[in-house]
């Protein structure tokens, strides 16, 4: 339903508008008013805001022409239909300078006016259809702000809008001005590990309550903002003051985040410490993106300084372009005792390998995370080589990079080689175990069926294609007793046998148990069961 006001000094002239509305408009406009004169059609346009004013121009005191100036100037979207008995084109040419939508001549057409006020209403119903889509639009928009202004930061610091001018065109969009100039980059301490079995919701919850601190904080301080970045970091980006050097916004941005740790430390409601890493100043906006990954950078030294630190790149060591040397021989060392699982060695190799990483490449932390990650890498394939279990090497393997990242200080990523080297030795060891446990099913085996012939230790190892050595040695920790003491055990047990259950001779008896010598039999037989072949038999109850 549209609004319709009717100006014209003349009542008779109302009411017949006002007919030719009623009976054959009703359901689409209402006369909201009407007025004899063009001022009172000013005061009652700016009461009810009308849609559509029908109006004469020729009124005492102010006419249609200057009242529909005037009306239109605070209510620029009404349409007005001016009417009047002057067929005359200067009236039609004011009347379409001022806004006016049409000119029509008394007497009024009834079917001429509805036509126009049909035309009129279209009009305003697109009108206001556009009106609804653009308020909607613009709504959308404005929830959207927060996330636009995010993606075009995430652009800008990851270097990727490199115009000047875009730069300043979408900041100024964005409402982001005068442009920063530096960059702090906040990070959970320990986030990964803090929050391991907990819930998704607990885990968003503490970020948020971090991110509202950080907030507030960045709120307080002029010129600055935060936004949230990628896992556990969040960025702010700290915009210079007027006439402010470069190292007074430095040294303004240090008391910034010193506060937002110390801050978040206090906190009783936040369980967790933040280390914030700061870059450089920056005039130009297209250099901005520098700053950020030097924060980036400075975080990275966390692994030496620990967390809930503030670390400004220029505080530490500056990063040496040399490849340090690396220390091979401790490595090959290391390789030869994860290659035997002789654990207590590798354990002596490897801290000497680490303090001599640790010395060489505590400028960049991201190097000696490359080296230790190299190492196990190497370490692996020498397991695999040495037997490991393939498919458990490469699972512990898929997890290395991802564990490596998450540790942030030395005494973590201690624990955590030495965690994994172990465990690489205990699959060699594991490997070996099984190994050695199916080649002394062999050898036993061997034994049992040949202990009646004068066999060796020789003899046996060449069976098993071990070399003579190797199986003393391995028969030795695997049985508890060496090869020629387990043999004579062997044929002692047979000769007991057939000592109780037949009447051979002890000569013959001797030699099917692998001894050609009967005295000799005899003299070993005493020494391990304190009596003779004979005297046993005579002990033993015959079958």
């Amino acid at each position: 339903m549209y609004s319709v006001m009717l100006v014209d000094d003349e009542i008779l002239e109302r009411q017949g508008w006002r007919q030719i509305l009623e009976k054959h408009r009703s359901g689409s406009v209402r006369v909201v008013g009407e007025a004899r004169s063009g001022k009172e059609a000013v005061e009652l346009a700016k009461r009810n805001k009308p849609d559509l004013i029908l109006m004469d121009v020729k009124m005492p005191g102010l006419d249609g022409i200057k009242a529909g100036r005037l009306i239109r100037e605070f209510h620029p979207g009404v349409k007005i239909l001016v009417i009047s008995a002057y067929d005359e084109f200067s009236y039609a040419q004011e009347a379409l300078k001022f806004g006016a939508v049409n000119y029509l001549l008394k007497p009024v057409q009834p079917a001429e006016m509805l036509e126009i006020i049909d035309q009129q209403l279209s009009a305003l119903e697109h009108e206001r259809k556009e009106k609804e889509e653009e308020e909607t639009l613009q709504a959308m928009f404005q929830k959207a702000m927060p996330y636009i202004k995010i993606g075009f930061i995430f652009e800008w610091l990851s270097g990727n809008v490199k115009l000047a001018e875009e730069i300043r065109e979408r900041a100024e969009f964005l409402d982001i001005k005068p442009l920063p100039q530096l960059v702090m980059v906040v990070n959970i301490d320990n986030f990964l590990q803090m929050t391991t079995g907990k819930k998704e919701i607990e885990r968003q919850i503490l970020k948020q309550k971090i991110y509202q601190k950080i907030t507030e904080l960045t709120a307080e301080s002029p010129r600055s903002q935060c936004i949230p970045l990628q896992g556990d970091k969040y960025g702010v980006l700290v915009t210079p003051g007027e006439n402010e050097s470069p190292e007074k916004q430095r040294r303004r941005a240090a008391r910034l985040a010193e506060t937002i740790r110390r801050q978040i430390e206090k906190d009783p409601f936040i369980p967790a410490t933040v280390t914030i890493g700061i870059g450089r100043v920056y005039s130009e906006g297209t250099s901005l993106h520098l700053s950020y990954q030097e924060a980036l950078r400075a975080l990275e030294h966390k692994l030496y300084t620990g967390g809930n630190q503030v670390i400004h790149i220029d505080d530490v060591l500056p990063f040496d372009e040399r490849i340090p040397s690396y220390p091979f021989q401790l490595e090959r060392e290391l390789i030869s005792s994860v290659r035997i699982g002789n654990m207590e060695h590798a354990r002596n190799c490897l801290a000497k390998l680490l303090d001599d990483l640790l010395s060489k490449a505590n400028s960049h932390p991201e190097l000696l995370k490359t080296r230790v990650l190299e190492l196990l890498i190497v370490l692996s394939r020498q397991a695999i080589e040495s037997g490991a279990d393939t498919e458990e090497v490469a699972r512990q393997n898929f997890n290395y990079s991802q564990e490596l990242r998450q540790k942030e200080n030395l005494n973590e990523l201690r624990a955590w080689i030495f965690d994994r080297v172990e465990q690489l030795i205990k699959l060699v060891q594991d490997c070996r175990n099984l190994r050695q446990q199916d080649i002394m099913k062999k050898i036993t085996a061997y034994i049992h069926h040949n202990y009646h012939r004068d066999i060796t230790l020789e003899e046996v190892a060449g069976a098993v294609f071990l070399s003579p050595c190797y199986l003393s040695r391995i028969f030795k920790q695997a049985q508890g007793v060496n090869f020629i003491d387990y043999l004579t055990h062997v044929r002692l047990e047979k000769a007991k046998i057939l000592l109780e259950s037949n009447s051979d001779s002890i000569t013959q008896i001797a030699r099917k148990v692998g001894y050609q010598d009967p005295k000799y039999f005899s003299t070993v037989f005493k020494k391990h069961e304190g009596c003779t072949p004979s005297e046993y038999r005579r002990l033993s109850p015959q079958e």
